[in-house]
């Protein structure tokens, strides 16, 4: 993050930030920031005289960690079932892992089955959103590949899935 100012009376002028419960001085700061949802910037510029100026900036974090509602969009029936399959996340850097349980039968997936992402090959998701890489295996019913992208809210996250035998339908996952 950086600011840039000027005083009118050519003042030294000092940069206090605030973010994330954190603060830092300086015109330029580098920090990682994490969390989940909003997070308020803030910089005040001071001349030493009581002369101050603040702007701020709100940016949304997104983190795969929690639980998720699972829907699928097309493709199968039923897309909507009576009590929609609910995964269960956790992120560590870019990193994804998690389960999947399923009370209501949907698809080709009965009633109160149990699934994962394939730890063998943990799905990611990158600085921009996208996820990748999941691979989700229901008991002996499905297993299907995961692509989406997470929503500048950082929670809703719509795709594709595909499954082993080729077929292909679309889906959005909503934070809980």
């Amino acid at each position: 993050m950086s600011g840039s100012a000027t005083d009118a009376d050519n003042d030294t002028v000092t940069y206090q930030w605030s973010f994330g419960g954190t603060t830092a001085t300086g015109p330029t700061v580098a920090s990682t920031l994490t969390g989940d949802g909003p997070v308020v910037i803030q910089l005040t510029v001071s001349d030493g005289k009581g002369g101050t100026a603040t702007d701020s900036r709100t940016v949304t974090i997104g983190t795969m960690t929690g639980q998720w509602s699972f829907i699928f969009t097309s493709g199968c029936s039923p897309t909507t079932p009576t009590v929609l399959p609910i995964l269960t996340l956790t992120q560590f850097g870019s990193v994804v892992t998690g389960t999947l349980a399923s009370p209501a039968a949907w698809c080709n997936v009965p009633a109160g089955q149990t699934g994962k992402l394939d730890p063998a090959a943990p799905a990611a998701i990158d600085a921009q959103g996208n996820f990748t890489g999941a691979r989700l295996k229901i008991g002996n019913y499905y297993d299907t590949f995961i692509t989406g992208k997470m929503d500048g809210t950082g929670r809703t996250i719509t795709g594709t899935t595909r499954s082993v035998s080729g077929s292909t339908n679309t889906f959005t996952m909503k934070k809980l």
